[in-house]
């Protein structure tokens, strides 16, 4: 899958689809996002709630 970036203000952003964000199980009313950098790979998962 190929996303573009979107510009707002003076920052760069790239939206999530809802099929995108139900194949992470993230509700993004609720949810937080983990993003991790692996050299040039991003990775994004959701953050695990404190029990």
């Amino acid at each position: 899958m190929k996303k573009k970036f979107i510009k707002i203000g003076n920052s760069w952003a790239m939206l999530f689809t809802k099929t995108m964000l139900e194949m992470m199980d993230i509700n993004p009313e609720i949810d937080s996002a983990e993003i991790e950098f692996d050299k040039k790979v991003l990775i994004m998962k959701k953050e695990e709630q404190e029990k």
